[in-house]
């Protein structure tokens, strides 16, 4: 059982030229690598009907996620197995767990484990992956992946307020950087982008005292503007832009903010 409050979501991605459907437990990355589960836990389960994309068809929501979720439940009751995520990709949904090591012969015995499946056919295996390095470095979405669930998440807040999210708006935006020239460097391309830039902040003296206490290299801090609008795909085409000139400059982007825009007379 995690310790922690999970905290699922779902992003989209190629793999070998396919579409691929990913769900993560995001919360599990701040505790990752687990010490006491150390054992990878992959189970396959082929779709009765894919769609022409390999991915799951309508028809089987229902019943793929209930196994999904009986088999998660069955698992975390037998061996403590802690579910981090599915892949729906090529005809098949894949599901991660880890477990303690202590259970590992156990999974041996995965059909009584899990229950019956109904009319789907899983398959499974078994690794060691103390470093959770298929949760890390595979089931982990990009930083444009991790925008993306940010994104649809602010786009929420701004639809349930009401907000005329086709209007454009002026839009702040903060990154972080480890040295001044990098900085320096976004900024000059932000702007060539047309964004409007604030001038580079240096490191909090706060923040220099904490990475003395050794953690890590305190940020110069830029925060730049443009109007937009943050309705549909527009949140995911302007942080591509932004992440497109901050990552090669080895930046952190901190998101975005902007005020609501509410229909007049409305409060």
């Amino acid at each position: 059982m995690p310790t922690w409050d999970q905290d699922f979501d779902v992003y989209m991605a190629m793999m070998d030229d396919k579409p691929a459907s990913f769900l993560i437990d995001l919360a599990a990355g701040g505790e990752a690598p687990v010490e006491s589960h150390p054992v990878r836990l992959v189970i396959a389960v082929p779709l009765l009907r894919p769609r022409p994309d390999g991915l799951r068809d309508g028809s089987e929501l229902d019943a793929m996620g209930k196994l999904e979720d009986d088999f998660a439940s069955a698992l975390e009751r037998e061996v403590d197995a802690i579910f981090v995520g599915h892949v729906i990709h090529g005809g098949e949904t894949t599901m991660y767990f880890y477990v303690p090591a202590e259970h590992r012969a156990r999974l041996d015995a995965l059909p009584e484990l899990t229950g019956p499946a109904g009319d789907y056919a899983p398959s499974w295996g078994v690794e060691d992956d103390a470093a959770w390095e298929c949760y890390r470095d595979f089931l982990s979405p990009d930083e444009y992946a991790r925008q993306s669930i940010w994104n649809r998440r602010l786009q929420k807040v701004f639809a349930e307020g009401g907000d005329l999210m086709d209007v454009p708006r002026e839009i702040d935006h903060f990154a972080y950087f480890a040295t001044r020239e990098q900085a320096e460097q976004a900024a000059e391309a932000l702007r060539a982008a047309g964004f409007d830039t604030d001038d580079v902040e240096p490191p909090d003296p706060a923040d220099a005292d904490d990475a003395d206490a050794g953690d890590g290299i305190p940020p110069w801090s830029l925060q730049f503007h443009r109007a937009d609008a943050v309705a549909g795909p527009r949140p995911d085409e302007f942080c591509a832009e932004i992440l497109d000139i901050i990552l090669p400059l080895e930046g952190s982007y901190d998101g975005w903010g902007a005020p609501h825009v509410k229909a007049e007379g409305e409060a």
